[in-house]
């Protein structure tokens, strides 16, 4: 593991024993998020880090930092698009929320998946995670 508590920054210290105090949150699960981050980020990043994970779950937020980045949590859920089965899925998905074929004949047969590969994925970044409750399809927006 990493630092002992003891030879991390005063103002890490304060934060880890606030939010303990204040939410009985684990020692060991916020330095492990020290530990795989730092510091810095700790103090910047970790309560919503947290509220994340139990809106969503751990491992989908993990996948999101190491996709995007920890200074991107404050986006993650404007960016969420939700969960699609495949990004072809998500392309047909998009496609019709915003109307582009409301008028095709039903004898027109798309290809969505490359929809998805040629066009979309420049624009959108497909997430997938092996827990239990989500398992892939999470898709984000690039911009933000």
């Amino acid at each position: 593991m990493g630092k002992p508590t003891g030879q991390m920054q005063e103002e890490t210290q304060e934060k880890l024993d606030g939010l303990n105090l204040l939410y009985n949150w684990d020692y060991n699960e916020m330095c492990r998020f020290i530990e795989n981050h730092s510091e810095e980020e700790f103090r910047d990043h970790y309560e919503t880090y947290h509220r994340l994970c139990d809106d969503y779950s751990t491992e989908l937020v993990d996948n999101f930092i190491q996709e995007f980045d920890t200074s991107a949590l404050e986006h993650f859920e404007e960016m969420y698009q939700g969960q699609h089965e495949t990004g072809g899925n998500f392309a047909e998905y998009i496609c019709e929320e915003l109307g582009y074929i409301r008028d095709l004949p039903a004898w027109v047969s798309v290809n969505w998946q490359e929809t998805w590969d040629n066009a979309l994925s420049y624009d959108y970044t497909e997430i997938d995670c092996d827990c239990n409750d989500y398992t892939y399809g999470h898709i984000f927006s690039n911009n933000y």
